[in-house]
């Protein structure tokens, strides 16, 4: 009698704990928050706390920004496990930008990169000019795209250097040296052109006189050079030429070329045996010839006036809807975000439901202040920062205004599949 009083005591004790309710997890903002508290004990409970905590990122992003020393040095230190993570990330998700022609994430994400063996880098190139490439042996003439398979095979053969850092101001190629190089610009071109076999460009490039040998260039800003030769070019903004002192063209010179572009492009000269892929106006006014092309804009294209230069066997579409495919570039509304500039600002017009901003708080007719404590700027500004914050964080802080209060709301985005 009495083991089974006291195992239905036990029992209901057991019983008791389980029911008791659970003591709900502190919000992740109210514990980086207590790493600025007077007691070190405190301090000491919310570090260990936010170790495994992944809604607390862009509080921690916010801490590690701090002027506080310790404060910084504690979230920094809650960060690096993530940053590692992240890294880990990075091919699966370059493998799923090229499966699915998200060009510039895949420009981002081989930015962000941190591979063990810097050879890795190099191979990007050609996986991401590949769909380009396939679409211009089917749309250009055969004779052209022979002439682009030889230099490839040629170019393939010769022995790459490299250079993997800052843009090298004082540097200066010898020789026949062909490179591989993943900088962070490119205003004007230490290496001579048509020995760039692959490039990752963080921002602007002046590609100088002659891109050429079946490079790749990708490129998260506009693009400037004279002549675009037996290239692939993909970049977010606009192409346009260098113009020589004793020629007044601001086009570019485009032959046996792959240029996908969000953005406008503007030719010169000729235009011959191109794939030009444009989310933007094509302007062709100031082309003598225009022969053998696959030209699509998602705008206006703009031929030239003079009968005798007028397109020869060209395929040439305007106003096309996803006009850059098989390649497509990152919208704010990949999010579930619709914004629109006003004159206070980034004005939020709309939000698709089961997105990551869909799921964040964030509310039709809010006022867009800043993103991880950086102001917002116009929708174009706001697009690249969200990109980039997209890929290197995998979240971020939005602070809007709605009515007379101001909220911060994280966000937090998907791994691509």
């Amino acid at each position: 009698m009495l083991r089974f009083t006291m195992a239905s005591i036990a029992v209901a004790v057991v019983g008791a704990i389980l029911a008791a309710p659970v003591p709900p997890e502190r919000p992740a903002k109210a514990l980086v928050d207590a790493l600025g508290d007077p007691s070190a004990k405190v301090r000491d409970e919310s570090f260990a706390a936010l170790r495994d905590r992944a809604d607390a990122r862009p509080w921690l992003r916010r801490a590690a920004r701090s002027a506080d020393q310790d404060i910084a040095r504690r979230a920094a230190a809650l960060l690096v496990p993530h940053e590692k993570a992240r890294q880990e990330a990075v091919v699966p998700a370059i493998d799923a930008c090229v499966r699915e022609g998200r060009i510039d994430l895949l420009t981002e994400w081989h930015q962000f990169w941190k591979p063990r063996a810097e050879a890795d880098l190099w191979t990007v190139g050609p996986r991401a000019a590949k769909a380009g490439m396939d679409l211009f042996a089917k749309s250009c003439p055969k004779g052209s795209w022979e002439r682009f398979e030889k230099m490839l095979a040629l170019h393939s053969r010769v022995v790459a250097r490299s250079h993997d850092g800052p843009y090298p101001e004082q540097f200066r190629s010898k020789g026949d040296s062909t490179w591989s190089i993943r900088t962070d610009r490119m205003v004007q071109v230490p290496f001579p052109p048509e020995c760039i076999r692959f490039a990752s460009i963080g921002g602007p490039a002046h590609l100088g006189m002659r891109p050429s040998r079946a490079e790749q260039f990708l490129v998260l800003g506009p693009v400037q050079a004279r002549r675009i030769d037996t290239a692939f070019v993909a970049c977010d903004g606009d192409v346009w030429g260098e113009t020589p002192e004793f020629e007044p063209s601001k086009g570019v010179l485009t032959a046996r070329g792959i240029v996908v572009c969000r953005g406008n492009f503007t030719g010169w000269h000729g235009v011959g045996a191109c794939v030009l892929l444009v989310d933007g106006d094509v302007d062709l006014t100031q082309s003598s010839e225009t022969r053998g092309n696959l030209i699509r804009a998602s705008g206006e294209v703009r031929l030239p006036s003079d009968k005798d230069a007028l397109p020869v066997n060209c395929t040439i579409e305007s106003r096309v809807k996803d006009a850059t495919a098989p390649y497509k570039f990152f919208e704010v509304s990949d999010t579930g975000l619709l914004v629109a500039d006003d004159e206070e600002g980034l004005v939020v017009t709309g939000i698709k439901p089961n997105t990551p901003f869909g799921t964040s708080g964030i509310a039709k007719g809010d006022l867009i202040r800043s993103i991880d404590d950086a102001p917002a700027g116009h929708s174009e500004q706001f697009r690249k920062v969200l990109r980039r914050a997209l890929v290197c964080q995998g979240d971020c802080l939005i602070t809007v205004t709605r009515g007379d209060k101001t909220i911060d709301i994280p966000v937090f985005f998907p791994l691509p599949k």
